[in-house]
């Protein structure tokens, strides 16, 4: 199973998400990608919040699929 590492950030009242294209091989490396994710945010944007997601490919694409609902319906 692989993983994909998903980065939900809000600043100024404006959300958005980004992940990264690499899949990772296990949950600890996408975590471990996702604690040094999460420590430069809080460094280098401490006005912001956010959430760190490691995801299987088929909960990113419900996730994917989630968003592009919610999208189309704006």
């Amino acid at each position: 199973m692989k993983f994909i590492l998903v980065v939900y950030m809000c600043m100024a009242g404006a959300c958005e998400s980004v992940y990264e294209q690499k899949l990772y091989d296990t949950k600890e490396l996408c975590e471990a990608s996702g604690a040094e994710v999460k420590e430069y945010a809080m460094i280098n944007f401490p006005q912001s919040s956010g959430e760190v997601y490691c995801l299987t490919e088929e909960e990113f694409k419900q996730y994917q699929d989630y968003f592009k609902i919610n999208q189309d319906d704006a």
